[in-house]
C-alpha cells in the first residue's frame, strides 16, 4: 500500500464513537422510566378521550340535525377538550415537560376566553 492509503484508513478500533459509561448513566436514570409510566398512563387516557371526543362530536351533530345551529355549550366543551388533548399530545411527544391535567391546571382556550 502506498502512504496516501495509509492515510485514508480509520483505525476505527482506537475510536470510541459512543462513551459507553455516559450512555449507561442515561439508560439508567430514574427520571426517564418514570416519564415512560406517565406516557403510557396518558397514552390510554388519550385513547379513551377518543370516546369522549366521538361523545361530543355526535351530540353537537344531533343539535344542529335538529336546530340548524350548532349549540354554544356544547363548542366551549369541545373546545375545552381539545386543548386537554393537545396538552396530552404535547406532553407525549416531548413539546412539554408538564404532566397534563390532572397534575396541572386544565388547559384554557383563548376561543373560551373570547367568547365570555
Amino acid at each position: 500500500m502506498s502512504e496516501i492509503e495509509e492515510e485514508k484508513i480509520i483505525d476505527v478500533g482506537s475510536e470510541e464513537f459512543i462513551d459507553s459509561d455516559e450512555w449507561k448513566d442515561n439508560f439508567l436514570k430514574q427520571g426517564k422510566w418514570i416519564r415512560l409510566f406517565w406516557m403510557l398512563a396518558f397514552s390510554f387516557v388519550y385513547y379513551l378521550s377518543m370516546t369522549v371526543l366521538w361523545l361530543i362530536v355526535f351530540t353537537q351533530f344531533l343539535f344542529v340535525l335538529i336546530t340548524d345551529k350548532r349549540s354554544e355549550n356544547i363548542s366551549k366543551v369541545s373546545l375545552g377538550f381539545r386543548d386537554y388533548m393537545v396538552q396530552i399530545l404535547d406532553y407525549l411527544t416531548y413539546h412539554s415537560g408538564e404532566k397534563p391535567f390532572p397534575f396541572s391546571e386544565f388547559p384554557k382556550s383563548q376561543d373560551t376566553n373570547e367568547s365570555e
